[in-house]
Formats: structure tokens, sequence, C-alpha cells
């Protein structure tokens, strides 16, 4: 194998394992305050430890983890006025997207979010596949503003919503079928075409989960 096929693998690899450790944080099956092993995660995928040492270090740096010196790797605990400033800060990126593109939607866009509105309803029993209907419903509201540091923040933060959004689930009580009805509203709020209005609503929204 050539030098430059082996860098590539190892580079897949990673973000291979990346994502895998990222969701199963998100999706709380490893929760905060869980040690990861690195020898472990190599052995229970059957590669070697750089791909998964690389990763580790990835999540950290997106602060989904934590290294402590002659300890390992643990899942970071979550900080709840840390997690009010993140939900503020997505909401005002998604408010600031909103601005600039509502005047120039048309029935193809809001046709488009009515289509993943949908698959939210036929999802209802599914609370991991909502969760990314959800993600994907604002990610292509940001995509259509076209402004790739607001897509790279957002990308951050929603991993730490998400994360939240599902531990907190079994208490906040939403039920399936409200997060499909709480999405066909945005929309219909969005074909108004009033931008204070959209905002005001999408904010909501948003720090809804992080209401006092």
């Amino acid at each position: 194998m050539s030098k430059t096929k082996k860098v590539n693998t190892l580079v897949s690899l990673k973000e291979d394992v990346k994502e895998k450790l990222r969701e199963d944080i998100i999706m709380s099956k490893l929760k905060p305050g869980d040690r990861i092993v690195e020898t472990e995660v190599a052995k229970r995928l059957g590669i070697s430890q750089v791909p998964v040492r690389e990763a580790l270090r990835g999540l950290e740096e997106e602060g989904l983890i934590t290294t402590i010196k002659y300890r390992g790797a643990f899942v970071t605990e979550i900080n709840d006025v840390e997690m009010y400033h993140m939900f503020s800060l997505r909401a005002k990126i998604e408010t600031d997207a909103i601005e600039l593109i509502l005047p120039q939607l048309t029935k193809r866009h809001f046709g488009e979010l009515y289509d993943i509105v949908d698959k939210m309803k036929v999802a209802e029993k599914d609370y991991a596949v909502q969760s990314q209907l959800d993600m994907e419903f604002h990610r292509t509201i940001l995509e259509w503003a076209n402004i790739d540091v607001f897509l790279r923040i957002w990308g951050m933060l929603t991993n730490h919503i998400r994360r939240y959004i599902t531990l907190l689930n079994p208490e906040v009580h939403i039920l399936p079928e409200e997060v499909h009805q709480y999405h066909m509203t945005l929309v219909e709020t969005l074909e108004e075409k009033d931008v204070e209005k959209a905002k005001v609503v999408f904010e909501e929204h948003i720090m809804k989960m992080v209401a006092k």
C-alpha cells in the first residue's frame, strides 16, 4: 500500500470512529463521566489504536470528551449555564440566516422543508431518527444562507444540544407527534414571509428546552 493510500485510510478510519463515538455520546449510550478506553474501542472495532487515539483528540476539540493525564478520556459533564449560551448562540445564527434568506424563499424551498416534516411524522416511534431529521430541518435552512461559518459553528453547537436534549428527554415530556407539529408550525410561519415574526418563533422554538 502506498504512503498516500495509508494516510487516506487512516483519516477515513479516524472519521468513522469519531462519528460512531460522537453518536454514542449524543444518544447517551456513553453518558457524562463515562471513561472511553482506547484499547477497548480498538478491540471492539477490530482496528489499531492509532485512529481511535486521533478520533478521541477530535472529540476533545469538539468538547465532547476531556482527557485527564494518567487517567484517560472521559465523556464531559453537562454544564447548564454553558448549554444556555449554546442554545442562545444557535438561535442567533438561525435567526440571522432567516433574515437573510426569507425574502427569497420559494414554494420549492417550503416543499423541501415539508418533506422533512412528513418524515418526522413517519418516524414518531424512533427518537433517534426524529433527532436526525430535526437536525436536517434546521441545517437545510442554514445551507440556503450559504455562509460557511454559520454551518461550522452550528454543527458544533448542535452536537452538544442534541446530547443535552437526549439526556433530558425522559423529563421534558415532549411527545413524538409534537416534534412533527412544532416543525410544521415553523414552516407555516416561514411561508408568511414576515421576517420579524419568523425570527421570534424560531428563537422561542430553539430556547424552549432551556427556558427557566
